[in-house]
């Protein structure tokens, strides 16, 4: 059986790399992996290191109306090679405009979702529906049964909440990691592990980290991620703001990072003021590394996250409020130790990869026709 997953964008991201962990899995089991990426980048290069074959598509001609978008896909189609199997597309709108390859192609169908969708955009990608979607958050079911309306309640839609390969990210010494980066060691570390994009919330992190300095507590922000067009235009706001807020020297700037287990491992907290996400990765990963988490209770977040327990809820622009928050756990480290301690326990026990793995592969077996011995996805 042929598992075909495809990925929506050249650059590397926690739905990327969810979804190279699953092919990786796939492949263990018996079935025969080929992963579809939108051109080269970090996303093809982290593909090959990980020995798994894969194969560019015209993603911006397929976006592209009529016959544009229908030469597009005819030409993808042979590629395919009509063999039989599971497509398992990363994200909705671009399942809508590979439907008619997917289905030329006699490929059964699955789709993840991995950021809140509006109504809109459902009704419009699940007009022809998939076999099955994977919401990465439980919250989503509903959203989705509630656009599609009568048809929502056909459709075979099952939950399969993020999870985290807890191999890599696992607790270590902090103050070894933060030398080991380069960090200083007397002062505290705030984290964020996102894209750079206005929804992600990193303005909210420097104007936390700018309150704090008026108070008289240095605290260091580090912000791993890059913006997905490559413009750079975020970033230069960014940095504009945090020189306007005295922040300048307090702020840095990762780039592209692959290293985000020691990161985390070197992180005194997680921020992530977002306002518009799914169930994110950096989250469950900061988690299982004991660090804790300050969020926006946005999407998702609020599914691993009770606040007061295994981590902190707080609005998306209130920098003030993260303030707060890091001022109260760099006085009470018992505190600390008490969230960290119960997110730690809760997340590896409820969210590992192979979990998650298990799980969707057990959604497509109950979804494979098993009159046809071709049609088996795990051979034995």
């Amino acid at each position: 059986m042929y598992y075909h997953a495809f990925l929506v964008s050249r650059e590397l991201g926690g739905a990327a790399l969810l979804a190279l962990r699953l092919a990786k899995w796939m492949s263990q089991q018996g079935a025969t992996p080929q992963v579809w990426i939108p051109g080269t980048g970090r996303a093809s290069q982290t593909t090959e290191q990980e020995g798994l074959p894969w194969k560019s598509y015209d993603l911006d001609a397929i976006q592209k109306g009529n016959l544009t978008h229908a030469l597009a896909c005819l030409r993808l189609v042979p590629r395919i090679q009509f063999r039989r199997g599971w497509a398992h597309v990363h994200n909705p709108l671009v399942y809508r405009m590979l439907r008619p390859v997917l289905r030329l192609a006699g490929l059964r169908t699955a789709v993840t979702v991995h950021i809140d969708p509006t109504p809109e955009d459902i009704r419009w990608a699940f007009r022809d529906p998939p076999d099955l979607v994977m919401p990465c958050a439980r919250y989503m079911s509903d959203l989705i049964r509630q656009a599609l309306g009568e048809a929502g309640q056909k459709l075979r839609i099952t939950a399969v909440p993020n999870a985290v390969d807890t191999e890599r990210f696992l607790p270590g010494d902090r103050l070894a990691a933060k030398q080991r980066l380069g960090a200083p060691a007397e002062r505290p570390l705030a984290l964020m592990m996102a894209n750079l994009a206005p929804h992600k919330g990193q303005e909210t992190a420097i104007r936390a980290v700018a309150e704090l300095k008026s108070r008289g507590t240095d605290v260091e922000c580090w912000l791993a991620g890059v913006e997905r067009d490559g413009r750079q235009e975020y970033e230069q706001r960014l940095r504009a703001l945090a020189v306007e807020g005295g922040v300048g020297d307090r702020v840095r700037f990762l780039g592209f990072r692959t290293d985000g287990p020691e990161l985390l491992r070197a992180a005194d907290f997680l921020l992530l003021p977002s306002t518009h996400e799914g169930l994110p990765l950096s989250i469950v990963e900061a988690q299982a590394t004991k660090v804790p988490v300050l969020a926006a209770p946005t999407a998702g977040i609020p599914e691993v996250i009770k606040d007061g327990e295994t981590g902190f809820l707080i609005p998306a622009a209130d920098a003030v409020g993260y303030a707060n928050r890091i001022e109260q756990l760099l006085r009470h480290p018992d505190l600390r130790q008490r969230i960290t301690e119960e997110a730690f326990a809760r997340i590896t026990r409820d969210s590992t990869m192979p979990a998650y793995c298990k799980r969707v592969e057990e959604l497509l077996q109950e979804l494979t026709p098993r009159r046809d011995p071709a049609s088996v996805l795990v051979r034995s």
